[in-house]
């Protein structure tokens, strides 16, 4: 299921070279994610990602 377009957590924070902190920062700003059902695991599509990041990153405060 997860390749190099749909990501876990630990898949996009090296992909990306951040933080988890980080990230979770990013989510609270409103990073696009999936999940399959209410418990489900958090999974990423990187074009979305990237996508989010160059239309957002100006636009909100997140260092």
């Amino acid at each position: 299921m997860f390749g190099k377009e749909i990501l876990n957590a630990k898949q996009l924070v090296n992909k990306l070279k951040i933080s988890k902190s980080y990230l979770y920062e990013l989510l609270e700003a409103g990073l696009p994610y999936h999940q399959l059902g209410n418990r489900g695991r958090k999974y990423y599509v990187y074009r979305e990602v990237t996508q989010w990041i160059f239309d957002n990153l100006n636009k909100n405060d997140v260092s």
